[in-house]
């Protein structure tokens, strides 16, 4: 019996280690990524020169374009901002909303929009896909952007930097123009979308409820919830679901430049990532 014990915890360190290994073999890149992967190990993608001044390494329409994704990026979040806040709790006390909105994080405040959303009685099922699409979309952008503008130069040449996540987990990122011109134009469609989601806040919480004036009061008479139901939502579902159909039109994301030696490396090590 004795053994048995001592020879019980060597065969799980050996199992250990070999499930470790096969999920490094995974972790790595498979050629496939768009924008973003994690750093292949292979020495020969190595650059054969490095640059570290940001203007020798990337031209001035590459250094345009990261101030422009910036900016596009903080005029999407500021909307997300005042949906989360001034909208969400527009019947409480100004000093409120601007507590909450200090208080909560962007991945906050989306959570607790789409807990709103599910709780609406005013948005059907092809309402809510919509708006859980352009949220999932806000928070991809996000993450490029965060990587972009808080990564380091690494392939200039190629157009790949690295940066290093909240998590401590390393990983490229494209900077090459295409990539960035790409990127940028998604967002401007995004920001779009997010005013409208925007105009759907505003009646799902009440801030700001469509009416007419009567005629002969003169006194304003918000719609109630089965006109909205029947004709104001479902034509702001209709222009924002155009919206993402432009977006989703634009042109992709590009591949690494080097998804082609990947792939080809992987294939010499016996299939990794497949």
């Amino acid at each position: 019996m004795l053994r048995r014990r001592i020879r019980n915890p060597s065969r799980a360190r050996v199992r250990d280690m070999a499930q470790k290994k096969k999920l490094r073999k995974k972790a790595l890149p498979t050629g496939q990524e768009r924008m973003k992967r994690i750093p292949p190990t292979e020495l020969g993608l190595r650059p054969q020169k490095f640059e570290f001044d940001p203007k020798k390494a990337y031209s001035p329409e590459q250094l345009a374009e990261i101030g422009a994704i910036a900016l596009r990026s903080n005029q999407i979040e500021a909307q997300i901002d005042f949906i989360g806040s001034h909208i969400l709790f527009s019947k409480t006390p100004f000093w409120l909303q601007i507590a909450t909105n200090n208080a909560l994080s962007l991945k906050a405040k989306l959570a607790l929009l789409r807990e709103c959303m599910e709780r609406s009685t005013l948005l059907d099922d092809k309402a809510k896909s919509c708006i859980n699409d352009s949220f999932a979309e806000v928070l991809q952008c996000r993450a490029y952007r965060n990587a972009i503008i808080h990564h380091y130069i690494y392939d200039h040449a190629q157009g790949i930097g690295t940066f290093v996540d909240d998590a401590k987990k390393s990983y490229q990122i494209l900077v090459s123009l295409d990539a960035l011109t790409t990127l940028y134009k998604i967002m401007c469609s995004l920001l779009d979308e997010v005013r409208e989601v925007d105009l759907l806040f505003r009646m799902v919480t009440d801030a700001q409820r469509p009416g007419q004036m009567d005629q002969e009061t003169r006194v304003f008479k918000p719609f109630d919830d089965n006109y909205l139901k029947a004709n104001i939502i479902p034509h702001h579902v209709e222009r924002l679901m155009k919206l993402q159909r432009e977006r989703k039109e634009l042109h992709k994301l590009p591949h690494f430049p080097d998804a082609d030696l990947i792939r080809s490396f992987n294939e010499r090590e016996g299939g990794v990532g497949e």
